[in-house]
């Protein structure tokens, strides 16, 4: 049978399970800017802590115990409870923890070089755990939400934002350290005040309701939790972790040591050969 050119076009539903590509929802990639700028700002203040330890043991005569104490400090509040921070973003959405998240963690660094005892460093370093714990699963949430289908593209985005961070918080405080001795560690207030701003100017955007089809789908397509995988995935990053944190963490105390060595034995030169 040969169709009749001048019926009207009848539109098929599409199949079960798909979606038209009209419909889907596009990722908003200037919250996801912000969203990674955050990140980053949290990751540089995670990332240069290690730079200040070697400064603050000889400010305060510490013990190498007593530093890694310090270190201690900083890993339980700022990973061991960020699941407690994922538990709640799972409950409901906190989105006013993302600026304060990034300013608490600006705040403990920042003030970390003025730490008059042992005591206030370790409350300062309390504090920026709290930060960085708080912004992480709140912030991978509200990148997935803004992300709309492309989940995997927002997440990429936000994490991007992370790992530049962690590049750029040695050598930023270092050169502040460097420079101004350790009250130079109120610089890193400034990235952080400012990207707190920011984040709380677009909080009511990023505080509104992801899109129909994006919240059908995730709900559609939610999953058992597969606890032998995460279990996997547990210890595969504890171990990386604790190698790169034990690397990160000493190394610049074994260079500051090497470094008073050959210092010791330079002077000790005139005096060889004056004998």
């Amino acid at each position: 049978m040969t169709p009749d050119p001048s019926s009207p076009s009848v539109a098929l539903p599409a199949p079960a399970g798909m979606i038209a590509p009209a419909a889907r929802a596009k990722p908003d990639m200037r919250l996801l800017g912000f969203l990674a700028l955050g990140h980053m700002v949290i990751d540089i203040n995670q990332g240069s802590f290690p730079v200040i330890l070697p400064f603050l043991k000889d400010a305060l005569n510490l013990s190498y115990a007593a530093t890694g104490m310090i270190v201690l400090a900083a890993n339980i509040t700022s990973s061991l409870i960020q699941p407690l921070f994922g538990y709640l973003a799972d409950k409901t959405a906190r989105r006013w923890l993302l600026p304060i998240s990034v300013l608490l963690s600006a705040v403990g660094l920042g003030f970390l070089g003025l730490a008059p005892s042992y005591g206030a460093v370790l409350a300062l370093v309390v504090i920026t755990g709290f930060g960085v714990a708080a912004y992480h699963p709140e912030g991978y949430r509200t990148a997935t939400a803004v992300a709309g289908d492309r989940k995997a593209t927002g997440v990429s985005i936000f994490s991007t934002g992370g790992n530049i961070g962690i590049a750029l918080g040695p050598p930023l405080l270092t050169v502040l350290l460097t420079t101004y001795g350790l009250p130079g560690s109120l610089g890193m207030l400034v990235p952080g005040l400012l990207v707190a701003a920011l984040l709380t100017a677009v909080l009511p955007r990023l505080s509104a309701p992801a899109p129909t089809v994006a919240r059908d789908r995730a709900s559609a397509a939610g999953a058992q939790t597969m606890v032998g995988a995460m279990s996997l995935l547990i210890l595969v990053v504890a171990i990386r972790s604790w190698t790169q944190l034990g690397f990160t963490t000493f190394m610049p105390f074994y260079w500051e040591d090497r470094r008073h060595a050959v210092a010791r034995m330079n002077s000790g030169y005139p005096r060889f050969g004056a004998v």
